[in-house]
């Protein structure tokens, strides 16, 4: 009896841990909310009314089950939105927020409550961030910039500290940036599709959000274009885009260049609006051609 005891556990074979297997190919769709017009007063006296720029939220899906990136603003644009994921006839597993700002989350709870076996995920850094979205003062101008546009009840994600989750087998790797246009950035990286949704890290034939950034911070932001450009995508999703842009991984070098060329001009430029007159010469096909993003977010 000890002899074959001692046989058989002699033989035990240990069963090996398996990595998930994918099982089907990942697809990509893009949701754009055209700019749309806030109430205030723009921060200079020249460039268009006051707006805020074209937006994106994606979705990544495989033959089950989806993950969504970034959430939209406003009660109207999740509303579309949730309507849009509906039509893939997807389980809507996650929702990633890739930052602070709060026009890519205000619209998460309407998101949720359309789809309540979804998790909302961010990382630590970029949902410490966000506690200031959901002060008194910044809740106030959000709503009186957008009136009657923004949800009542405003939720905010999780905290996720891994650096990789899955969709049916594939990874999804979370890029932290550091300080872009805002503090704490995030990309998602999918390298099974060659896809990168950058968030707004960077941005697609649409005016950027530099009135936030610094010489210094603005080299960190070029350094991290770099970064996502040496993965060599094949699509890369800006957080905001020139509604019908191409996803295309020429976004990265653009938003590269646009940022090298405020630099340079805002060296030379007798005045703000010498500034925004270069830069709206240089790029006079790009979208938004808002002041307060050159200079500073109205309000605040």
């Amino acid at each position: 009896m000890d002899g074959t005891k001692g046989l058989k556990e002699a033989t035990r074979v240990p069963v090996p841990v398996l990595a998930p297997v994918a099982s089907s190919r990942l697809s990509v769709n893009v949701f754009t909310a055209p700019g749309k017009a806030m109430v205030g007063e723009r921060p200079k006296p020249f460039g268009e009314a006051l707006a805020f720029d074209p937006i994106t939220s994606t979705l990544i899906f495989g033959e089950n089950d989806a993950v969504l990136v970034d959430a939209m603003t406003t009660v109207a644009e999740a509303e579309a939105l949730a309507a849009w994921i509906a039509l893939h006839n997807r389980n809507l597993e996650t929702i990633y927020i890739t930052h602070a700002h709060f026009d890519h989350f205000y619209g998460l709870g309407i998101l949720l409550e359309r789809f309540p076996g979804a998790r909302a995920i961010a990382t630590p850094d970029t949902l410490k961030a966000m506690q200031m979205s959901f002060t008194p003062p910044v809740e106030r101008l959000a709503r009186r910039m957008f009136p009657g546009q923004v949800a009542t009840n405003l939720v905010a994600p999780e905290a996720y500290e891994q650096d990789t989750f899955t969709l049916e087998g594939h990874e999804l790797h979370i890029i932290q940036q550091g300080r872009t246009d805002s503090p704490d950035s995030t990309s998602l990286y999918v390298p099974s599709i060659g896809l990168i949704v950058a968030g707004d890290v960077v941005y697609n034939q649409c005016r950027m959000y530099v009135g936030d950034t610094t010489p210094e911070s603005r080299k960190h932001w070029i350094a991290d274009l770099d970064r996502l450009a040496a993965l060599n995508p094949k699509t890369v999703v800006a957080g905001h885009k020139k509604p019908g842009a191409p996803d295309s991984p020429a976004a990265i070098q653009d938003t590269k260049r646009y940022l090298l060329d405020f630099d340079r001009v805002q060296k030379s430029a007798t005045s703000d609006q010498d500034l925004f007159d270069q830069m709206t010469a240089l790029y006079p096909d790009w979208v938004a051609n808002q002041s307060w993003l050159m200079f500073g977010f109205p309000g605040t």
